[in-house]
């Protein structure tokens, strides 16, 4: 999914198994950031290997950039900042 604006989403900051992480929150799934890339072509050709095999993403745009955002489940997030 792209979204064209952070407007729609939650920000939160969460602690997971890998240490503190921003995180969004969209359609009550919990989203932390992945990679950003110059260009939302490159962005979504990075990413089709994980949306190929299900998992949810999202891109948005931030400054000059496409940042792709990847769901991560409930039981990987130790507690919301």
């Amino acid at each position: 999914m792209i979204l064209t604006s952070l407007k729609q989403v939650r920000s939160i900051v969460i602690n997971t198994v890998a240490g503190s992480e921003n995180a969004i929150i969209f359609l009550g799934k919990t989203f932390v950031s992945d990679k950003a890339y110059d260009s939302l072509d490159k962005a979504i050709a990075e990413s089709r290997r994980d949306i190929d095999l299900g998992m949810a993403i999202i891109i948005t745009p931030n400054d000059n950039k496409f940042t792709v955002w990847v769901a991560i489940p409930q039981e990987l997030i130790l507690q919301a900042a």
